[in-house]
């Protein structure tokens, strides 16, 4: 299994390559993440734990060239979550996983909206 410290501070390292916004996102998340697992010690629940993070972690470093990188690579990061995953959610994780939507939703609008003022993308046809 993972060291859990040099995941979550792997992880954190990597976002500083994110968007400041969603960089604050992600830290705030990941924290609560690994605050609330810090006193499990069953591995029938620690194991999945790790693992998603360690996946995690290797999409946002491919997505971002790396902890080392010194700019995010990619113009899109993250993926779509699988429907069966999103729907053996409990309520909390559901409205955690809503208020990330909301938050990204907000991010991509605002840069869009930035861009567009910049003349560098079209903007938005109503």
């Amino acid at each position: 299994m993972t060291n859990p410290a040099n995941l979550y501070r792997r992880i954190l390292r990597t976002h500083r390559m994110l968007p400041r916004e969603i960089r604050f996102v992600g830290d705030q998340y990941v924290k609560s993440e690994f605050r609330s697992h810090r006193n499990i010690t069953d591995k029938k629940y620690l194991i999945p734990f790790f693992t998603q993070w360690a996946e995690y972690l290797a999409l946002l470093q491919k997505q971002t060239g790396g902890e080392g990188a010194t700019h995010a690579g990619a113009s899109r990061i993250g993926r779509h979550m699988d429907p069966e995953l999103i729907d053996r959610l409990d309520d909390d994780k559901a409205e955690q996983l809503l208020e990330l939507h909301r938050a990204s939703q907000n991010h991509d609008t605002q840069s869009n909206d930035g861009a567009a003022e910049q003349g560098a993308v079209p903007p938005k046809r109503k």
